[in-house]
């Protein structure tokens, strides 16, 4: 998923009809063609005319499987649900339906629950009236029926997800009255009626279309659907833990139904006619850093109190037990230290702490610029954040002389290294946030340094991208080595091309590649 690089391809003139799984308990890939034949086949087969077929009397919707759980679990179109093994082996017998006549099934997840597996259907039928249930592979829990529909009947089902932790199973429910519900499965106590818990209301995605909701990790769900207002689309994380939105990304387009998928740590969805690859991570934050989040609803009822007149008179020991947010408290903190010269104090708090606010970083940035040789090792530090998120304050608070000395360092830092992508990212911020200054100064020596960078950057751009191509190619001729026999390995034109590079010194491993690069580079190019 990273590099976006395939590795397998297949091609079959049977036609598909659900996805494709691998299950390593066999380390073979399982496919349904036509719903009636399940298709095996090893990584290594070049053809899929190679592989096995097992043909079933009755129509299997689904094949799954996952990283946590040996085997594999055909779902067949009545509801049944049995282990792929046992299900090849008894593929003549009739199975008994667990779903009724004219229902369809929409949703089937495999589930562990205290550390047993259940598979989980969602059907509907010719009404349009969903229905949950719970199907267990083995005797330790009983069948579920439930019904997802609202208790008054007007608010329209939008989307809905399962939510799966060690010790519990939740349905999660997002209706068009704008809240989202959380209805727990196999509960000790009796739960409130259908859809359950209500948990909050999400005013950042419209409540009269389509939405797809997916789980992230324990704490977190995603929520995928069109903005309240215009054409596009939004991604919603929110947060169990603290009962509040965490996250937002906005899309230009909306696309109907909004696929939303997620493999690992990557989120896959659909805008437009593009598919989007979003890595994402689910840390448990500290309250602390949530409090300056804009998407935090503002309550009325509470009277709002400025602290921080009375916290800039606190000494910097006792500051901490105000009630700031963790980015106001550092902001002080560094101002305080700047105005006393501390240097050391500054690397300490930029290594212990990773809530540094934008502002602070230039106030920090503008006092290195002063004396790059004094400060040359918190400047280092600096450098090792990610640049600004909002980059105005950077022309605002930093004039374009110590902007030139900020580029030069940051130049020279760079020709140090091989490629270090976060000093190419703050060069082509610096140079971004002067580039009209640039232009009008019509200084030569400032021409003629930023022609340096620029050709210096795509030189070593050029020759990590020529080492790149050279470990595809040794990949290649490993794989090819590796059918041939010692002889004829021995005589064969790709093992003297093999000799032949391995005879070029290696790069250090450290060099990163940048999936997200542009065209013809695996990283980017200055200007």
């Amino acid at each position: 998923m990273p590099s976006q690089k395939q590795v397998h391809c297949w091609s079959s003139s049977d036609k598909l009809s659900s996805g494709v799984i691998f299950d390593p308990s066999t380390n073979c890939y399982y496919g349904v063609f036509n719903y009636t034949r399940i298709g095996k086949w090893l990584r290594s087969s070049l053809m899929m005319k190679d592989m096995k077929k097992f043909n079933f009397t009755s129509k299997i919707i689904k094949l799954l499987t996952r990283l946590d759980y040996k085997g594999a679990i055909a779902v067949f179109e009545n509801g049944h649900c049995e282990c792929l093994k046992e299900a090849i082996g008894n593929r003549k017998i009739i199975r008994d339906a667990v779903i009724n006549d004219g229902e369809t099934i929409e949703l089937a997840k495999l589930c562990i629950f205290r550390t047993k597996a259940i598979c989980i259907i969602v059907s509907v039928d010719n009404k349009n009236i969903k229905t949950l249930r719970s199907v267990p592979l083995e005797d330790t829990f009983l069948p579920i029926n439930l019904q997802i529909s609202f208790k008054n009947k007007t608010d329209k089902l939008l989307g809905y997800c399962v939510r799966e932790n060690v010790d519990s199973l939740n349905v999660l429910t997002f209706w068009s009255n704008g809240y989202l519900y959380s209805n727990e499965l196999y509960a000790e106590t009796n739960s409130n009626d259908f859809p359950g818990k209500q948990l909050t209301e999400i005013t950042l995605i419209n409540s009269k279309k389509q939405v797809s909701l997916i789980q992230l990790s324990s704490d977190c769900i995603g929520l995928y659907g069109a903005e309240p207002k215009g054409d596009g689309a939004a991604l919603v994380i929110y947060n169990f833990h603290y009962n509040m939105v965490v996250a937002v990304q906005h899309f230009k387009i909306y696309t109907n139904p909004p696929n939303l998928w997620c493999f690992g740590n990557h989120l896959l969805l659909v805008t437009g006619q593009n598919l989007a690859v979003i890595p994402f991570t689910c840390e448990r934050n500290n309250l602390s850093l949530l409090m300056d989040n804009n998407l935090i609803k503002i309550n009325d009822k509470y009277e709002e109190i400025e602290w921080d007149s009375y916290a800039k008179q606190k000494c910097v020991d006792t500051i901490s037990s105000s009630a700031l947010s963790q980015s106001k408290l550092n902001e002080m903190i560094i101002t305080d230290h700047i105005n006393n010269k501390k240097d050391k104090s500054l690397i300490r708090l930029l290594t212990e702490n990773n809530d540094i606010s934008d502002n602070s970083l230039v106030e920090i940035l503008s006092y290195c610029s002063l004396n790059i040789t004094k400060h040359s090792n918190l400047l280092l530090k600096l450098f090792a954040y990610p640049p600004l998120n909002k980059p105005s304050c950077l022309r605002r608070q930093i004039p374009f002389e110590n902007m030139l000395i900020i580029l030069n360092t940051l130049y020279s830092l760079m020709k140090e290294k091989l490629v270090e992508e976060r000093l190419v990212d703050w060069m082509t911020l610096m140079i971004d946030c002067s580039f009209q200054q640039i232009l009008l100064s019509n200084d030569p020596n400032v021409l003629e340094l930023i022609i340096k960078i620029q050709k210096d950057t795509n030189s070593k751009c050029d020759y990590v991208e020529s080492v790149y191509n050279k470990n595809n190619t040794m990949r290649v001729l490993k794989k090819k080595l590796a059918t041939l026999h010692s002889f004829d390995c021995a005589q064969s034109s790709c093992f003297k091309i093999w000799t032949m590079l391995n005879r070029v010194p290696p790069v250090a491993s450290a060099i990163p590649l940048n999936h997200s690069a542009s065209k013809g580079h695996p990283f980017p190019k200055i200007l």
